[in-house]
């Protein structure tokens, strides 16, 4: 068992020129923030999952080299048997090509369709896991109440996450107060260096 895992939502995708990843252009004010937690991840072995914006670059299975990529189809079980062998996991969206009906089908929601997922965090048997990104009222929120529904701990980064598109303050506020109410806990990048050290 881990004591803790990273979980980036959507601050990734696939270069333009499909060599590696970078992050997308909402997230360039915490790119900086995002590197050091990936870096934090692999320097204590801890696993890292991370999901590509649904209208971004995914990678695709093969192409980045240290990174397994989990599959969307749960009858797909190539990548089962090599979980042990990594510590970074692509956990691979869903996407209907058009913002609007992605938005209309939830495909920021990782658990709705990622049939792999449950799979995933029962390998990785992480007790805790550390949530930040991309999109806060959907993305992020899809993945703190999925993790939370796998029985699992969740801290959520409140200092480096990005907000939805069409988000307020309002809308904001509302997230926070339903993830608390679910048992997530909103932590400072502070607070959380204090307790890994």
């Amino acid at each position: 068992m881990h004591l803790f895992g990273f979980f980036d939502v959507d601050c990734l995708e696939m270069s333009e020129d499909g060599e590696g990843l970078t992050v997308r252009p909402r997230v360039a004010p915490i790119a900086e923030t995002i590197e050091r937690l990936h870096g934090i991840a692999a320097d204590r072995g801890l696993p890292l999952v991370f999901t590509t914006c649904c209208s971004g670059r995914m990678p695709a299975p093969g192409s980045l080299e240290g990174v397994l990529v989990v599959p969307l189809d749960s009858s797909d079980a190539s990548w089962r048997d090599r979980v042990a062998e990594h510590r970074r996991f692509y956990l691979a969206k869903k996407s209907y090509g058009k913002p609007a009906v992605n938005a209309a089908c939830r495909a920021y929601d990782m658990f709705q369709d990622n049939e792999n997922a449950p799979l995933l965090l029962g390998s990785l048997d992480v007790e805790t896991w550390i949530v930040f990104g991309n999109g806060f009222d959907l993305c992020v929120g899809s993945a703190v109440r999925g993790l939370l529904a796998a029985g699992r701990r969740v801290l959520v980064l409140e200092d480096v996450r990005i907000s939805s598109a069409n988000a307020t303050a309002e809308t904001e506020r509302e997230t926070i107060s339903r993830l608390e109410e679910l048992g997530a806990r909103f932590i400072t990048l502070d607070e959380l260096h204090a307790m890994l050290d």
